[in-house]
């Protein structure tokens, strides 16, 4: 059985056995906790099995080291990360988490954008680093200087596989924390209010992603003292559109190739048609 074989075995495995868990439950902790043990124990498993196994071709290493590897990594990466956070999340007003969400969404992104040029790879499916990323006997070059790297045990991972996976994990949590935030401000609405709105967002969700952005960096909204995660909460609510990955939506718009704001500028071309037509009128 190749490698590639096996992997997909465990990790469909492991998929429905993190389904059992049910996630959203009341005791993240230990849900978390039980998640990252499942994921150790399916890489232990493919540890065994490498220990026996001659990769048939280089082909066949960068796939695993690219997807496979990458995939264990990603979800060990992510549930420790979870635990972590949940582990230390005040246990004070609604107001004090919000606070906290928002301070390690931040930091989230200050680390997804200090690795911009690895996740851009990995976005725009290159594959032309793929040797030099993702064999083990490839002289890769450190992308940025760590000791941790000196601890890797690269008979079972190469630099850049872990790289990658933190990336990806880090992601999620960016994704995860989104939905906290998002799930807040509905909280706070206790009364029996009716939250219907005869306002739908039938545009794109890139679009809205797009006029969130606009809007925070333009300082509009009190004064510029509030948070891209406050205006997707609120933007989200008013037109009943769903933004939880707004922050994945938008390192897709800053990386189009062509034009970065295309809605804005449909926007402005729309009006400024719209003011003429009055003035073909006059």
């Amino acid at each position: 059985m190749s490698i590639l074989t096996f992997s997909d075995r465990i990790i469909t495995r492991l998929k429905n056995e993190l389904g059992v868990l049910k996630l959203d439950g009341e005791n993240k902790l230990i849900q978390f906790e039980s998640a990252f043990h499942l994921v150790d124990r399916a890489m232990d498993k493919i540890k065994l099995f490498m220990d026996q196994y001659d990769f048939v071709s280089e082909e066949e290493e960068i796939e695993f080291f690219k997807s496979r590897m990458t995939y264990f990594l990603r979800e060990s990466v992510y549930f420790s990360e979870l635990f972590n956070m949940e582990s230390i999340k005040p246990a004070g007003s609604k107001n004090e988490i919000r606070k906290f969400y928002e301070r390690e969404l931040l930091s989230v992104q200050e680390f997804l954008q200090n690795n911009q040029n690895l996740y851009n790879y990995l976005l725009m499916k290159k594959d032309h680093q793929d040797r030099v990323f993702f064999l083990r006997s490839a002289q890769a070059p450190v992308y940025k200087p760590n000791l941790f790297w000196h601890t890797l045990d690269t008979r079972y991972c190469t630099v850049y596989t872990l790289y990658c996976a933190r990336i990806m994990g880090t992601l999620a949590l960016a994704e995860y924390i989104q939905g906290q935030l998002l799930v807040l401000p509905l909280e706070k609405e206790q009364m029996g209010e009716d939250k219907s709105t005869p306002l739908f967002w039938t545009g794109k969700k890139a679009d809205l992603v797009e006029l969130v952005y606009a809007l925070k960096t333009s300082n509009v909204i009190n004064n510029g003292n509030v948070s891209v995660s406050e205006l997707a909460s609120t933007m989200a609510e008013v037109f009943s559109k769903e933004l939880q990955d707004y922050y994945r939506t938008f390192l897709e718009i800053k990386n189009r190739k062509k034009n970065r704001t295309v809605f804005l500028d449909h926007c402005k071309e729309n009006l400024e048609a719209y003011m003429k037509s009055f003035e073909a009128k006059g």
